[in-house]
């Protein structure tokens, strides 16, 4: 669930070029960025200048909030 989380999180702020469809992918990848300082440094900056995307966007709270809300109106009997 945490790779889902990433994924979404990483196509909210346009990043796919980081998100591995298969473990040879993800070689790649990790490869890649392992031995490219000038990469990560692009990749890192980008994430910086867009991570505004994610920290702003307040759809995931208030789904959240609905979410919980209709949970308690739905609720269970008192006690």
């Amino acid at each position: 669930m945490r790779g889902r989380h990433t994924a979404a999180i990483l196509d909210m702020i346009d990043i796919g070029e980081t998100t591995a469809r298969t473990i040879d992918e993800y070689v790649s990848i990790a490869g890649l960025l392992g031995r490219t300082s000038a990469k990560r440094a692009e990749l890192s900056a980008e994430i910086a200048n867009r991570k505004h995307r994610v920290y702003r966007d307040r759809t995931c709270i208030a789904a959240l909030e609905a979410f919980l809300d209709r949970a308690v109106r739905k609720g269970r009997p008192p006690l």
